[in-house]
C-alpha cells in the first residue's frame, strides 16, 4: 500500500530540498512548507485529522489508556494570516540495533513529472509528496507529522543570492548623496561577468 500522499500546488516557503538545514540538527533536515489558500488548509487538515485520529484510537485500545492528543499540527495559519502546511524530512537516520545509518534525500521533478536536478527557492510553485507519520511522547501526547518524500516544481523560482541587489530590498537610486563609484551588482550580473 501506497501511503504517500501529494498536497494541492502551493507557494513554497522556506524550502530546505536540495541540502538539508543543520542549523538545529547536525545531522539535517529537509524540509518546506507551502501556503494555501484557508479552503485548501481546512480540506487537508480535516484528512490529516482522520489519519491521526484512526491512529489515535487504534493507540489508546492497544495500551488500554486514555492519552491525550497534541496541540502541534502540520497545517495552521501563521500570525500574518497565511495558511501553511509544513513538512519534514531528517538527513540521516540510525537504525538502533544494526547501527546502519540510513541517508535521505528529495527527489525533485518538474511540472512534466520528469526527474530533475535544480535549486528550489522560496516563491516556486510546488506540490509535496508527503507520508504523514503518526506518534506519541508522553510530554506532549499523541500527534501527527508530515514526512517530506518529493517535491513537484510547477513553477520554479530560484534562491535568492546573499548578495542580492538593491532593489530586492526596495531600495531606488537616489540622485543626491554618497556614491561608491563601484558596479552595481545588477550590472555586473547582466554583463556577464559575475
Amino acid at each position: 500500500m501506497n501511503d504517500t500522499i501529494t498536497t494541492m500546488v502551493g507557494t513554497a516557503r522556506y524550502p530546505h530540498v536540495n541540502k538539508p538545514n543543520t542549523t538545529f540538527d547536525p545531522d539535517g533536515a529537509y524540509s518546506c512548507d507551502i501556503v494555501v489558500t484557508e479552503g485548501e488548509a481546512k480540506e487537508f487538515t480535516s484528512q490529516m485529522t482522520a489519519i491521526r485520529d484512526q491512529a489515535h484510537e487504534m493507540e489508546e485500545k492497544k495500551t488500554g489508556k486514555k492519552i491525550r492528543v497534541c496541540d502541534a499540527f502540520p497545517v495552521k495559519q501563521t500570525e500574518d494570516g497565511q495558511w501553511i502546511i509544513r513538512s519534514k524530512q531528517k538527513a540521516k537516520s540510525k537504525n538502533s540495533r544494526t547501527g546502519e545509518v540510513y541517508e535521505f534525500n528529495i527527489k525533485l521533478f518538474d511540472a512534466q513529472g520528469k526527474a530533475c536536478d535544480v535549486e528550489v527557492g522560496g516563491g516556486s510553485k510546488v506540490k509535496m509528496a508527503i507520508k504523514p507519520y503518526t506518534w506519541y511522547s508522553p510530554s506532549l501526547g499523541f500527534g501527527i507529522s508530515l514526512q517530506l518524500k518529493a517535491l513537484q516544481i510547477i513553477e520554479l523560482v530560484a534562491p535568492s543570492a546573499s548578495g542580492a541587489g538593491a532593489s530586492s530590498f526596495g531600495f531606488t537610486a537616489e540622485e543626491e548623496g554618497f556614491s561608491s563609484g563601484g558596479e552595481s551588482l545588477e550590472s555586473v550580473v547582466g554583463d556577464g561577468d559575475f
